[in-house]
């Protein structure tokens, strides 16, 4: 796997992220994904497809502005600045955040994420 591959996967993550398509959603995240949001808290794969189906989570922009992927056997370990608009239980955010994400590679050649965090950066654009 190269990095133009998690790059074109990411890219694959951004656009599911943005129009919460389910159906990508759910093959890119693994089963087992532990994520720490912007507060804190502990989000899973489940939590996460239901945030979007149910519009608690509702992205207007997610621009990415700097991207470093590092490749580890069978794991990617991404870096991605992005700028990002939407609303959270009806509360609107605007701002710069960083995102970090673990990808594995299964068996059969799939990679899903395994885990990440994201926090607000300051960053400016």
């Amino acid at each position: 796997m190269t990095r133009a591959a998690i790059k074109h996967h990411e890219e694959q993550l951004r656009a599911a992220m943005l129009s919460s398509d389910l159906e990508a959603l759910d093959r890119l995240l693994d089963d087992a994904l532990v994520f720490s949001g912007p507060t804190g808290t502990l989000v899973r794969k489940e939590e996460d497809l239901e945030n979007h189906r149910s519009g608690r989570q509702k992205l207007t922009r997610l621009v990415a502005r700097e991207l470093v992927v590092e490749l580890f056997d069978d794991v990617a370990v991404v870096s991605a600045l992005a700028d990002l608009a939407g609303t959270f239980d009806g509360a609107p955010f605007d701002g710069t955040y960083r995102y970090m994400r673990t990808w594995r590679r299964y068996p059969e050649g799939a990679w899903r994420i395994i885990g990440g965090a994201v926090t607000r950066s300051n960053e400016q654009s």
